[in-house]
């Protein structure tokens, strides 16, 4: 699976963790119950598939090249047997099928091996009496039938195995637009209805829910500030993210920007010296532009 899809499976895991903690909360919500349990069945069928997708095969394909490789090995030593045979008795119709060299042979294709190491048994079978004289026996004969077959097992063996790995890969995908579906337009609006009462929770399940963006997404924050009183704008000043080292100035104008806000819930604290500070909240799960229309109460001035 690629980076995207194991950080989803892992935000999942942890909705998962959080749903399951704090089942007490919903469980008599038949709504939110049943997508919950919903999620839970749908979760462990896509880890089931992402561990058949992630199989391994290069242990197999190393297998399969190990036989072919003795398969060659043999069969070119029947081969030359063969043509040396040929040429005693002029038998130009032998000396033309095994007439091949080590390196055709490992050029063919699989396929094309496979025919041909099926030929050569053939013929070599056909004249098994006369070839001891040129090494050729039924032992070695059977040998190279032996490896011919472990090698077409062995190459069925791993074509069996993409087509598995390429199938659950598939359902993986589907399984995984499916969760989305779910979360994004139920799941979440249930646990989100329960921020009155359980806001420890909800925050707990959307700080999970967060990561299964997938890449950490950043979204433009705009902000336009103006005198509570006056309705004049606010010059000059800072905005800044609390807990994070993120922070911006206020224009002339009044306004100011983020242009890579990070998504989650974070706290705004907009300063100027002249006003009272704001503490503003702030969620990004969205794509869009986020603009906020903020006042300012002017900190009255003390008359001496």
């Amino acid at each position: 699976m690629d980076n995207e899809s194991n950080l989803k499976l892992d935000s999942f895991v942890q909705t998962n963790t959080a749903l399951t903690e704090n089942a007490s909360i919903y469980e008599t919500n038949v709504n939110t119950k049943a997508q919950a349990d919903q999620f839970a069945s749908d979760l462990e069928q896509l880890l089931n598939l992402k561990e058949e997708a992630d199989q391994p095969v290069k242990w197999l394909i190393g297998e399969k090249n190990a036989v072919k490789k003795s398969l060659i090995d043999k069969l070119y030593l029947v081969c030359n047997g063969l043509v040396c045979y040929a040429n005693s008795v002029s038998n130009s119709e032998i000396l033309g099928k095994a007439s091949v060299t080590k390196y055709v042979l490992t050029s063919f294709s699989e396929l094309k091996l496979i025919d041909f190491y099926k030929q050569i048994i053939g013929i070599a079978r056909q004249h098994v009496a006369d070839l001891p004289a040129f090494g050729v026996s039924e032992e070695s004969i059977a040998a190279v039938e032996t490896d011919g077959k472990a090698f077409e097992q062995k190459r069925a063996d791993l074509i069996l195995l993409k087509e598995d790995k390429a199938t659950a890969r598939d359902e993986f995908n589907r399984l995984l637009k499916k969760i989305n579906k779910l979360l994004n337009y139920k799941l979440d609006y249930s646990i989100e209805n329960l921020r009155a009462t359980h806001p420890d929770f909800v925050n707990y399940y959307f700080a999970a829910r967060q990561k299964a963006k997938g890449v950490q997404r950043h979204y433009d924050v705009l902000g336009y500030l103006k005198d509570k009183a006056s309705g004049e704008p606010i010059s000059l000043g800072k905005v800044s993210v609390e807990g994070m080292d993120l922070s911006t100035h206020i224009t002339a104008n009044g306004t100011f920007r983020f242009r890579h806000f990070p998504e989650g819930e974070h706290r705004l604290i907009i300063e100027n010296i002249n006003y009272k500070t704001l503490y503003i909240p702030i969620r990004r799960y969205a794509s869009e532009r986020s603009k906020l229309h903020l006042k300012m109460e002017a900190i009255p001035i003390e008359v001496v």
